[in-house]
């Protein structure tokens, strides 16, 4: 009956091994599927975040060079006009590209508000109507500020999922490392149990030589 509890010892071995061999292999598809995530989180946190932070920043330098212009007294309406239409034509540019990027609801609204706002500053300057600048400047910069908070807080919500990301890693990570340590432990009890299973001994009579 030895051969039968050799044969069972190989069978248990072999799966334990497979076993090993399927959590390496899904451990694996998790890590990569863990990369993604993390080049997806980070990709958004620059394009969608950094990037649309450094164009409010350019949108705020614009209106405030803006304001100066038109407010500037040693200068002609035509001069005021002049520069206040090449801003303009500079904050319309920046609108395109932080269209392109990916805007929440909330953002979505105060940029639509903030669009407005140049684009009506665009109509009362071909006007002449400098005077109204001025509060739709002001309102222009609470749509900024607003624009800047919805930045700071998504960049935080996608950190918080990176972190998680991280966590999550972690843990199944030291999982791997426990079923893989007592797995091999089980194994080298199974080697150790076939050796000292041997065929039985039967004793010998020395008075039959």
């Amino acid at each position: 009956m030895n051969w039968m509890y050799s044969i069972k010892h190989k069978l248990t071995a072999a799966s334990l091994l497979f076993g090993v061999i399927l959590l390496v292999m899904v451990t694996n598809i998790n890590q990569r599927n863990q990369i993604t995530e993390l080049e997806t989180a980070f990709e958004a946190i620059y394009r969608d975040r950094l990037v649309a932070e450094s164009y409010i920043l350019d949108f705020s330098e614009k209106l405030h060079t803006l304001q100066l212009a038109i407010n500037d007294p040693s200068s002609s309406l035509v001069q005021k006009q002049r520069v206040a239409n090449r801003l303009l034509t500079e904050i319309d540019t920046l609108n395109q590209l932080y269209q392109a990027t990916r805007l929440t609801e909330e953002e979505a609204k105060y940029f639509l508000h903030f669009t407005g706002l140049t684009k009506e500053m665009n109509l009362r300057l071909k006007e002449g109507d400098l005077a109204s600048e001025e509060t739709m400047i002001q309102s222009a910069f609470m749509d900024l500020h607003f624009l800047s908070q919805i930045q700071l807080t998504e960049a935080d919500k996608l950190k918080s999922k990176t972190d998680r990301i991280f966590h999550r890693g972690s843990l199944i990570s030291q999982f791997e490392m426990v079923v893989l340590i007592v797995i091999g432990l089980l194994i080298q009890a199974l080697l150790f149990a076939s050796r000292t299973t041997g065929p039985p001994k039967w004793p010998t009579n020395s008075r039959m030589n």
